[in-house]
């Protein structure tokens, strides 16, 4: 069934919209943003979103991540969620101590009233200002926050396991924390206490994956053009357990080393993530436009964890560690890359040439559709809905989340412009038409447009 775009009309007079702006009760976002662009789509978010929630935070997140808790705690109103953000650059320019935080949302269950009349002062739940309705804004609130020494770069909670989270950290390590044993309030003497550090990359990264089928084995890589396996199941001989107090403010009795390292034989890794289906199998998006896809199935170091997941028919002495393919798929550098979670073959790439591939692996050659002309500046992460086929999600240096159907002739079908600077990710809601996305400029948002939900409704 084919979906007919729903278009809002935009007033283009700047004088007028400055005049709204300048009639809403400042909620922080009033003094921060005040771009033309930023201004306009405020003005017409109530039309666009089932649900729309926005905070400001006190440091940028450049990492969030949906975890899988979803309870509700006798709010016949509102459901609550968990999530990751962290911090980057420390909490003020004379405390550079960094912050890992699961955070909780308090979100409305039902679709917001928007037939309201603006002026009815100020709602807790809907988070109205007055003027016009910005939607539903909810609560947050800091569940697990964690030190953290270095930027988070990024995290990653394990799939089999959510209360366990990798972040990789601007000082090249990455830090392994079980927020379960960390109090609801950061620790007085501000030491960061992860559950492990793992040590292997000499320069920091950005890219991280946990396998979805085998407990404990993760997937790093770096701009040292390395990229590490890990064990964090059954610790590798090669482990140390010296208590470590260093002048850093770590404390930690347990360093992991990993269990193999693979070089890309690229300037840096940007991003990385095992195949969905095919346990032996990951990709990475890296430098020079370039795609690696990798196959383990005789690496002396990881193949003892994933043979039990091989079938008989998969195995293959053939096989080699090394990289199968290293394709160049894009003119600039190579962000993020997303495995279709069904379509064994589909895998999305995108670069800082502003465009967006969609490939078949069985032919990597060419690629089935690229997307472009709709991004201005450089894709910093893409993401397949976990509950639509055909639509995904993706990220840019150009202020914009654009939503996309890959059925639909011209791609985009909703651009969600509520934040003012660089986008570096967004994570899909597991069950929900629902996006979290994060952006240079300290905001964090969540939101359901109302054409995407209609769409993923209709398949």
């Amino acid at each position: 069934m084919e979906l007919e775009p729903i278009i809002v009309p935009i007033e283009e007079n700047d004088s007028e919209i400055q005049q709204q702006e300048d009639d809403i009760e400042s909620d922080g976002y009033d003094q921060v943003f005040q771009s033309t662009e930023f201004c306009r789509w405020r003005k017409n978010a109530p039309y666009l979103y089932n649900m729309l929630f926005y905070e400001l935070l006190e440091c940028p997140s450049p990492t969030v991540q949906w975890l899988d808790q979803h309870t509700v705690k006798g709010d016949l109103k509102c459901d609550y969620y968990r999530l990751i953000i962290g911090t980057q650059g420390g909490r003020t320019p004379t405390d550079s101590r960094n912050e890992l935080i699961v955070v909780e949302m308090r979100l409305p269950m039902l679709e917001y009233d928007f037939s309201k009349q603006p002026d009815q002062g100020f709602d807790e739940l809907t988070g109205e200002h007055g003027g016009y309705e910005m939607g539903i804004r909810g609560s947050m609130h800091p569940y697990a926050p964690m030190y953290h020494v270095g930027d988070v770069n990024k995290s990653r909670a394990m799939p089999q396991n959510t209360f366990k989270i990798a972040s990789f950290s601007s000082i090249n390590d990455i830090f392994l924390f079980d927020y379960s044993k960390h109090p609801s309030k950061l620790n007085p003497d501000g030491k960061c206490r992860p559950q492990a550090i793992l040590r292997g990359h000499t320069d920091e990264g950005f890219a991280l994956s946990w396998h979805p089928m085998q407990q404990g084995l993760l997937l790093s890589g770096a701009q040292d053009g390395k990229m590490c396996v890990w064990n964090l199941e059954k610790m590798p001989n090669s482990s140390t357990t010296t208590t470590t107090t260093a002048h850093n403010g770590i404390e930690c009795n347990t360093i992991i080393d990993p269990v193999e390292i693979i070089d890309s034989q690229r300037k840096l890794v940007d991003a990385i993530q095992w195949h969905p289906s095919h346990p032996a199998v990951f990709g990475a998006a890296a430098a020079s436009g370039t795609l690696l896809i990798t196959d383990l199935r005789a690496s002396s170091g990881t193949a003892a964890l994933i043979d039990p997941l091989l079938s008989s028919t998969s195995s293959s002495t053939s096989a080699s560690k090394t990289l199968q393919f290293r394709v160049k798929v894009h003119a600039a550098d190579c962000n993020c890359l997303a495995f279709h979670p069904a379509n064994e073959y589909a895998v999305l790439t995108g670069s800082d040439d502003a465009t967006i591939a969609l490939w078949d692996m069985r032919n990597l050659s060419k690629e089935i559709r690229r997307f472009e002309q709709r991004h201005r500046d450089g894709v910093l992460e893409v993401a397949w809905s976990p509950i639509a086929p055909t639509v995904f999600a993706s990220s840019s240096a150009d202020r914009h989340v654009l939503v996309w159907d890959i059925k639909s002739k011209d791609g985009v079908i909703f651009d969600h412009k509520g934040h003012d600077a660089r986008i570096p990710d967004i994570s899909w809601h597991p069950t929900r038409p629902m996006i979290a996305s994060v952006a240079e400029d300290s905001s964090f948002q969540i939101w359901e447009a109302n054409i995407v939900e209609n769409l993923i409704n209709s398949i």
